[in-house]
């Protein structure tokens, strides 16, 4: 797309530096069940999920004696006068402990539910080994309520209790149970960025790379990933002086392909503008922290711009013709007329502008002059928001509204069987256009960020994350996705 102009006014993202965490919904299990006047166990191998067991299958009086003829194995089976089998069978009569009492009826069903004189475990998952929490929460969401013995019982939690599949809506808050955006739909990610998170669990390495702005060829530092998986802010700071504004970001880490796929400063004179062929961090966004998440924030005004090294085509991304999808999690610009889509599968920078060669998705305001100018992203009106796709010097939106949404989840596809572009915000579907204005779709794969097909400016942005899918998202794809973003960033509003 060629160069717009701003209009006067235009709105500047700024970012303060913050401090945001979420913590996971995962507690270890500390001690065994303890009965007054029975025994205490603390089980060999009984770790829950998220939790640890420590010790050996020790038989401790508590005022009573060792059961007699009745020892504990590890995994919770008794010896005979009263054997619980593997995955908490019925006790046969009870298990007395010679100079204790009987748990009067003491069946453990299976998933951990003791009768009267038992422990009452209210939807617990049972730990392997067998130990009792009171009152924890195991990883997953599964409590454990009030689970204490009867006087003078022994509960015995045997192995065979059962977590439930993660919830979408609840993905992302627990270390061991961690989803992102990828880990939820359906046939996953062909590429995903983040400067504020992994964007699927099996992702361990780093997030964005920062430089030093007044000297790009200094060392750089990697951001990657605390144990639940979000930006770690702590390395930052001492290597920026303390302030974001002595730093820019310098990588950002592709998470499926990771090296050939890393969106790296443009270095290019592009045909439109902007010039960022002095090289170095010329086009670099300044590192940016997000005051509302604490986390970091791609944010980039004119002349900044990413795209791949060499402005190669991306690996393992459909273009032409194929299937394609796109989400951007991010806040609309207020105010800011401009040019082409925010990030998309493009041409590359110096190839002829092609009707169809672009498939961007864009995310804009008002028109680029009085006229419509058909170069721009144009809304439908020049007081509008507008969100949708951008085909190269052609585009298929829809306006939301005179005012911009707080922060924007934007899905925007291709279709090819239908011939038709479909785009959600915020997990509902505002547009199914058939055929595409652009007539016919042939994107590039070359990824541009800040930058139309070549990588024209101004195209600002403020992203959190965005990934590619070689498929079309089903609605619950979308629906799933947003749960799981709004799980994740539970201090914001998606409306």
């Amino acid at each position: 797309m060629r160069a717009s102009i701003l209009f006067p006014g235009i709105a500047t993202a700024l970012a303060l530096a913050g401090c945001g965490t979420k913590t996971g919904n995962d507690t270890s299990q500390t001690g065994g069940a303890t009965s007054t006047g029975g025994q205490t166990q603390s089980g060999s191998g009984g770790a829950g999920p998220g939790g640890s067991a420590a010790g050996g299958n020790t038989s401790s009086p508590g005022g009573g004696t060792t059961a007699a003829g009745g020892t504990i194995s590890n995994g919770g089976t008794t010896a005979a006068a009263g054997t619980t089998s593997v995955g908490g069978s019925t006790v046969a009569g009870g298990t007395t402990a010679a100079g204790g009492t009987t748990a009067a009826g003491g069946t453990v069903s299976t998933g951990g539910k003791s009768a009267s004189g038992g422990t009452a475990v209210t939807g617990g998952t049972t730990s392997t080994g067998g130990r009792s929490a009171t009152g924890t929460t195991v990883t997953g969401g599964n409590t454990v309520s009030g689970g204490t013995t009867a006087a003078g019982g022994t509960t015995s939690v045997s192995t065979g209790g059962s977590k439930p599949p993660p919830d979408a809506a609840a993905a992302g808050t627990s270390g061991g149970n961690y989803q992102g955006p990828c880990d939820v739909l359906g046939s996953g990610c062909a590429e995903a960025y983040s400067v504020a998170r992994a964007m699927t669990a099996s992702y361990t390495g780093p997030l964005l790379q920062i430089g030093k702005a007044s000297d790009s060829k200094a060392a750089t530092l990697d951001i990657g990933q605390t144990s639940d998986h979000k930006a770690d802010m702590t390395t930052w700071s001492a290597y920026c002086g303390g302030s974001q504004s002595n730093c820019v970001v310098s990588k950002i880490y592709a998470q499926i392909h990771k090296g050939s796929n890393d969106l790296l400063p443009g270095v290019w004179n592009t045909p439109w503008k902007p010039d960022c062929s002095a090289g170095g961090y010329t086009c670099a966004a300044k590192f940016t922290i997000e005051q509302a998440t604490g986390l970091p924030i791609v944010t980039t005004v004119s002349p900044q711009e990413y795209a791949l090294s060499g402005d190669n085509f991306a690996t393992g991304i459909n273009g032409g013709s194929k299937a394609m999808g796109i989400m951007y999690n991010g806040k609309p610009v207020a105010n800011q007329v401009y040019c082409c889509g925010v990030i998309g599968l493009t041409h590359k920078y110096n190839a002829t502008d092609t009707t169809g060669t672009d498939f961007m998705l864009a995310l804009a305001y008002g028109w680029k002059d009085s006229g419509g100018c058909c170069i721009a992203t144009n809304c439908g009106a020049s007081n509008k928001y507008c969100v949708g796709a951008e085909e190269e010097e052609n585009n298929d939106m829809y306006d939301y509204g005179s005012s911009p949404v707080e922060n924007a989840m934007v899905v925007t596809q291709y279709d090819p069987t239908a011939n038709s572009v479909i785009v959600y915000l915020n997990g509902t579907l505002g547009l199914t256009k058939s055929p595409p204005k652009a007539g016919k779709i042939n994107a590039g794969t070359a990824i541009h960020l800040g930058g139309g097909g070549d990588l024209s400016q101004p195209d600002p942005v403020l992203m959190r994350e965005a990934l590619f899918t070689n498929n079309v998202m089903s609605a619950s794809d979308v629906t799933a996705m947003k749960a799981n973003i709004v799980a994740f960033f539970s201090m914001l509003t998606f409306p």
